[in-house]
């Protein structure tokens, strides 16, 4: 288990990759929208003006799977090529 850890910390201080960032971006851009739906809805109570209910539950499962994405995008790391001659 700590060595889990260990791998997922070092992970966590590499460079992420130029693509993953954009997914990091992207997946935080999408969740902040969904997490604006959701506190909109709290703020002035949109299902009593006939807002369908789906669009919250959605919203919801788009927070979790923006977080496992941008998660996973931060633990990803660039390789690095050694010259090896063959």
């Amino acid at each position: 288990m700590l060595e889990i850890i260990s791998e997922i910390s070092k992970r966590w201080k590499e460079e992420t990759p130029e693509f993953w960032k954009k997914i990091m971006k992207f997946s935080l851009t999408l969740g902040i929208s969904a997490v604006s739906v959701i506190g909109v809805d709290k703020m002035f109570d949109l299902q009593s003006y006939g807002v369908p209910t789906i669009i919250f539950t959605i919203s919801g499962y788009v927070i979790v799977f923006c977080a496992a994405i941008g998660l996973s995008a931060k633990i990803t790391k660039k390789d690095v090529i050694k010259n090896e001659e063959y």
